[in-house]
C-alpha cells in the first residue's frame, strides 16, 4: 500500500496511544468517576473531624456550600439532628432547616429516619436507600456511611449505579 492512499492509515504507536489515554484522564475530573465505599467513609470521617474542629454551625455552613471543601462530584455531606431536621446538605441546599425524617424513597423506605436511627442508636454505620444522584439526575441505589458527632448525624454516600 502506498502512503498516498487515503484509505491507508498507520496504527498509532503504543507511546502515542498511552499519551492520549493519559491526556483523556487528565482532561476528565476525578470527581466525574463513580465514588467508592472507601471514599464515602473517609469523606464522612473527615466531616466528623471537621465538626469537632470548628463546631456544628460553621461545619454545617461549609458542608452546604459547593465551594466549602466538602462537595466532590457525587460525594457530599448531609447532616440531621435527632428530630430529622436537615442541618447541612451539599447536594441540595433547599433541604437545610426542613424536617425530612419521613421523606420516602421509591420503595417506601424512609432513608432519613434510617440515617438518624443509625447515628443516634449505633454511633456509626452504613445505611442503604434510593436517592437522586446530583450528577446523573436519576434516582439510584445509594449507600451512606453515617457518624454521630456531638448532636448531629452526618453522612456521605456513594451511588451503587
Amino acid at each position: 500500500m502506498s502512503a498516498q492512499n487515503p484509505y491507508f492509515r498507520k496504527r498509532p504507536s503504543a507511546s502515542l496511544t498511552g499519551a492520549l489515554a493519559v491526556f483523556a484522564l487528565a482532561a476528565c475530573p476525578v470527581s466525574s468517576l463513580a465514588a467508592t465505599p472507601d471514599q464515602a467513609k473517609a469523606f464522612s470521617e473527615r466531616a466528623s473531624a471537621y465538626i469537632k474542629q470548628v463546631g456544628e454551625k460553621k461545619a454545617s455552613a461549609d458542608f452546604t456550600r459547593p465551594d466549602g471543601g466538602f462537595v466532590e462530584g457525587e460525594l457530599y455531606v448531609f447532616c440531621y439532628d435527632r428530630k430529622g431536621v436537615n442541618m447541612a446538605h451539599g447536594g441540595n441546599r433547599s433541604f437545610v432547616g426542613r424536617n425530612l425524617l419521613h421523606i420516602k424513597d421509591p420503595d417506601g423506605a424512609e432513608p432519613n429516619l434510617l440515617i438518624v436511627r443509625m447515628g443516634f442508636e449505633h454511633e456509626r454505620g452504613w445505611v442503604d436507600f434510593k436517592w437522586p444522584n446530583p450528577v446523573t439526575k436519576r434516582i439510584e441505589n445509594k449507600s451512606a456511611y453515617v457518624i454521630r458527632t456531638n448532636d448531629v448525624v452526618c453522612g456521605v454516600g456513594y451511588y451503587k449505579g
